[in-house]
């Protein structure tokens, strides 16, 4: 069987050239180390950032807040109301107006588009009793 060294207490020092390489080696470990923990940071960093973040801004208004407008003119839209319908209010919150009127058939209506979305998106009738 083969000898094996064991690890002896009473080491002899190393050459001073040896020396050396080994501070320089240790300095690389401390300097490489250092690196790696900064980088690991940033990436946690970017990461915890990323799900704080809402991922896409909501295309819909919130009551009192302005719509952007296009920057080269005024905004053009079509609200299409039913065949007969007789406005008799309009009301406007934030980037929705609301048509309160008579249709043809002589029912009440509250009808709201979304200047925001370019549609009518509620066409509620109204009851009284």
């Amino acid at each position: 069987m083969s000898h094996i060294n064991e690890d002896n207490p009473e080491e002899k020092p190393l050459d001073p050239e040896m020396e050396k390489v080994r501070r320089k080696m240790v300095r690389l470990l401390a300097v490489s180390i250092g690196i790696m923990f900064i980088g690991l940071m940033t990436v946690l960093g970017a990461i915890v950032y990323k799900f704080t973040q809402d991922d896409a801004p909501d295309s819909r208004l919130v009551a009192g807040e302005t719509m952007p407008l296009p920057g080269d003119g005024p905004l053009e839209a079509v609200a299409t109301l039913p065949q007969g319908f007789a406005v008799e209010s309009v009301a406007l919150d934030g980037a929705r107006i609301g048509f309160f009127g008579r249709a043809a058939d002589g029912s009440q209506r509250l009808i709201i588009h979304d200047l925001a979305l370019g549609r009518i998106v509620s066409d509620v009738v109204v009851i009284a009793r």
